[in-house]
């Protein structure tokens, strides 16, 4: 997997660039916010589940999950369930899990905002949005890519790759419970 860019572009430039589509397909899932209680349920829902595998991917304690659950029994949620259950990735797959999830942290900034309007509080139903926006998730991200070796090549399409099926993963869960090794199961039969 060459990349177009030069070798003076940060290893997070070449993630940013590599996973753009990517990264469109997860904005798309709510191009207008989360408008009402429906929209937050599947938002909840999704990042729930991505956020279990998530975990499970990259070998972390349960974090973001357990924000998570926490949402999804206030508000009288089920999570969805496990179609196929995510293995362990390697670890430059899982800096590019890693990548996707600490940047879903500057999203939360932005849906936690929203999500008041619905009546939900960092205290009642909002739990998730606003720890997950409020940590140094993104920050200790960057200087991580930061402290990589961008001429690296292999470690960086590793990285990608990962971060690659991290967003088609996220993607899926967020439409409704197809997950990314679902879809990677059916297009492969």
């Amino acid at each position: 997997m060459e990349s177009s860019l030069s070798s003076a572009d940060s290893v997070r430039d070449r993630l940013r660039a590599a996973t753009h589509a990517q990264h469109a397909e997860v904005d798309a899932s709510f191009p207008q916010g989360l408008r009402d209680l429906a929209d937050y349920a599947r938002y909840l829902r999704g990042m729930h589940r991505f956020a279990v595998d998530f975990e499970t991917a990259v070998g972390a304690p349960a974090r973001q999950s357990l924000w998570l659950a926490r949402d999804l029994a206030t508000n009288d949620l089920a999570p969805l369930p496990v179609l196929v259950a995510q293995t362990r990735v390697g670890a430059d797959e899982g800096l590019g899990w890693s990548y996707v999830m600490a940047g879903s942290s500057l999203g939360a900034r932005h849906l936690a905002k929203g999500v008041r309007g619905l009546g939900q509080t960092p205290e009642r139903g909002a739990c998730f949005l606003a720890r997950h926006s409020g940590g140094a998730d993104w920050r200790d991200m960057q200087a991580q890519l930061a402290a990589l070796d961008v001429d690296d090549a292999p470690r960086v399409d590793r990285m990608v790759r990962g971060a690659r099926d991290a967003f088609h993963h996220v993607a899926a869960c967020l439409a409704g419970g197809v997950t990314f090794q679902s879809l990677a199961k059916e297009s492969a039969a």
